[in-house]
């Protein structure tokens, strides 16, 4: 899981679906002020599922340097406990996340039909050899008699 691990806090002034953190921490996520992102419990065993909520986050001075400030609402949806340790990331936008998927699709085909052209060149090739022995070389074909 990308992203980084932050100690969850309950807010001074709880509002559901927001996020405080230290000003420091935006670049390292990679997000402006007012965007969403995705937090995370972190499982203790492989077998639990991490929970999430999706947030916005606002840069606030006051909170301390590896500390995320959420409602209590959202600790809740979470399952973990103030003092905890959470998963921080940055929440790609659905258009950019079809747009990247879209692109390694449109390379995968455009790798996929140059190999196919190949294949056929050299089926084409092959079967040329059988029809006309001899031809194989690129020889001109002899014309005929007149």
């Amino acid at each position: 899981m990308e992203g980084i691990e932050l100690i969850i806090q309950t807010r001074a002034f709880p509002s559901h679906g927001r996020a405080r953190v230290h000003e420091s921490v935006l670049p390292f996520l990679g997000v402006k002020e007012g965007e969403a992102i995705e937090v995370h419990s972190i499982s203790l065993s492989d077998d639990e599922k991490p929970k999430q909520v999706i947030v916005t986050i606002y840069a606030d001075a006051m909170v301390e340097k590896g500390v995320i400030r959420v409602s209590p609402e959202d600790i809740a949806k979470l399952a973990v406990a103030e003092g905890d340790m959470v998963n921080v990331q940055r929440k790609v936008p659905i258009t950019e996340y079809i747009s990247k998927k879209v692109g390694r699709t449109g390379k995968a085909v455009q790798e996929g039909a140059g190999h196919m052209g190949e294949s056929i060149e050299k089926g084409a090739k092959e079967v040329g050899a059988k029809i006309m022995p001899g031809n194989e070389k690129n020889e001109p074909e002899p014309k005929p008699e007149e």
